[in-house]
C-alpha cells in the first residue's frame, strides 16, 4: 500500500524536528559546562584574592628596628625597638640601651652596641625576643627632634638625673624642657648613673614621639623621608614605622630588662618573662604548644583578664577569658592531663592560688584554669638591682 503524501511530510518534519533539538540540547549542555567552569574560576579567583588579603592582613604586624647615630660616631648609640602585633593594635616601642646584653650565635653574652658596630644586632636581638626581625634602618637621633618639630620637648622624671656634657654637668629635673637640638649629645652621653640616663633617653623618646603626633597625619606619614622609600618586598617601610609610632597610641619603656653589676661592669640584662609578655606574643608568628583558657569562676569583675595578664609571661597561647559554668567556686582550679603537668604547676605557682586536678577528658595541650574566690592578684616586683 502506498503511503499518503501527507504521512510522508509529517515524518520529513518529525525528522527535521529531531535535528533541530538534538542540536539545541547539545548548544545547551556547552553553555552550562561553560557557565559551570566560569563560576568554578571565578570561585577560585575570589578565594586566591581573599586568601592574598588574609595573608595581608596577617603580616600587618612586625617587629622592626631603628639604629640611632650621631655625628662624629661611626657605631649607632641605642637602638628603638618597635612591636606592631597583627591585629592593628597599639605600637610598643622600647629603648635598646647599649650596654643591654643580647646573645650572640654560641649562646655567648654580647652588647648591643658591639653588636650594632659588628653588624650582627639583627640576629643577636632575635635570639633574646624568640621572633625573626623584619627591618633595621640606621636614623640619626636628630630625626627625632625632626619628627617632633618642636624646638624642646619635656621630660617626666621621678628623680633627678646628673648627665656629663661636653659643656659640663647638666641635673635635669621632672617637667624641663629639653632643646631638642642637645637629644644627640644626650644620647651619646655615658653618665655616672647609666639606669638613670637611659630613664632620662626614654623619656626623651616618648616625649619626642607624642610631639610629632601632634602633626598631621600626612605629614606623618613622610617623616620617614627618601630611605623610607625603598623597602624589600614583605618588610614594613621606614614612612610606615615611623607614621605608626607617631601616632599618638604607641608606649614607650625601656627594653624589658633588669640592672647587674658584675666585676665593675653594668648591664642591663634582658627579662625573659617580660620580653614574653611585652614583646614575643605579640609578634605575627607567635604560636605556642599549649593553650591555657582562663575562665572566672568568682563573678568578681576583672579577675580573668588579670590572670591571663600574670600568665602572659608563659610561652603558651592566652585566648580571652571566659566565664565558667557557675560563679560559686570557692577555690581555683587547674585542670591539666599529665602531659602538661609540670606546667600547671607553674601557673599554680605563678596564680598564687589553686589546686591542680585531673583533665584526663581535656586535650593534651590544653589547660583550663577556673579562677575561684580565693583568687588575688600580687602586685608586681622591681626587677632592677639596687
Amino acid at each position: 500500500m502506498r503511503e499518503r503524501k501527507g504521512y510522508r511530510s509529517d515524518r520529513l518534519r518529525r525528522r527535521r524536528r529531531s535535528v533541530v533539538e538534538r542540536s539545541q540540547a547539545w548548544v545547551l549542555y556547552v553553555l552550562a559546562a561553560a557557565v559551570a567552569f566560569a563560576a568554578v574560576l571565578g570561585a577560585w579567583y575570589v578565594a586566591a584574592n581573599w586568601s592574598d588579603e588574609g595573608a595581608s592582613r596577617e603580616k600587618s604586624g612586625y617587629l622592626a628596628a631603628l639604629e640611632l647615630t650621631v655625628p662624629d660616631r661611626e657605631d649607632p648609640v641605642a637602638a628603638v625597638l618597635v612591636v606592631q602585633d597583627p591585629g592593628g593594635g597599639d605600637p610598643g616601642v622600647y629603648l635598646i640601651p647599649p650596654d643591654l646584653l643580647l646573645e650572640g650565635p654560641n649562646g655567648e653574652y654580647v652588647f648591643a652596641g658591639d653588636a650594632m658596630a659588628a653588624g650582627t644586632f639583627e640576629g643577636d636581638l632575635q635570639r633574646v625576643v624568640g621572633a625573626p626581625v623584619d627591618a633595621v634602618y640606621r636614623v640619626p637621633v636628630s630625626d627625632l627632634g625632626r619628627w617632633a618639630a618642636a624646638e624642646d620637648v619635656t621630660v617626666e622624671l621621678e628623680r633627678p638625673v646628673s648627665v656629663d656634657l661636653p659643656a659640663g654637668t647638666l641635673v635635669y629635673r621632672d617637667g624641663d624642657a629639653v632643646p631638642t637640638s642637645d637629644l644627640p649629645a644626650l644620647f651619646a652621653a655615658t653618665g655616672v648613673n647609666r639606669r638613670d640616663l637611659v630613664t632620662l633617653q626614654t623619656s626623651l623618646l616618648r616625649s619626642s614621639l607624642e610631639a610629632a603626633a601632634l602633626r598631621p597625619a600626612d605629614v606623618r606619614a613622610r617623616l620617614g623621608g627618601r630611605a623610607g622609600g625603598a623597602t624589600p618586598a614583605g618588610h614594613p617601610s621606614l614612612n610606615g614605622l615611623v607614621e605608626r609610632i607617631t601616632s599618638g597610641s604607641a608606649s614607650v619603656a625601656r627594653f624589658p630588662s633588669g640592672t647587674r653589676t658584675a666585676e665593675d661592669q653594668f648591664a642591663f640584662v634582658p627579662d625573659a618573662a617580660d620580653v614574653m609578655a611585652e614583646i614575643t606574643r605579640r609578634t605575627p608568628g607567635f604560636k605556642a604548644a599549649v593553650t591555657v583558657q582562663v575562665r572566672n569562676g568568682s563573678g568578681k569583675v576583672g579577675v580573668g583578664e588579670a590572670a591571663v595578664d600574670l600568665l602572659s609571661s608563659l610561652d603558651i597561647n592566652l585566648p580571652a577569658p571566659l566565664n565558667a559554668d557557675s560563679f560559686s567556686y570557692r577555690q581555683t582550679q587547674i585542670l591539666a592531663s599529665p602531659d602538661v603537668l609540670p606546667l600547671a604547676r607553674d601557673i599554680r605557682a605563678i596564680l598564687g592560688r589553686g589546686v591542680v586536678l585531673d583533665g584526663s577528658d581535656l586535650p593534651s595541650s590544653t589547660i583550663e584554669v577556673i579562677l575561684g574566690a580565693d583568687f588575688n592578684v600580687s602586685p608586681s616586683e622591681n626587677k632592677d638591682q639596687p
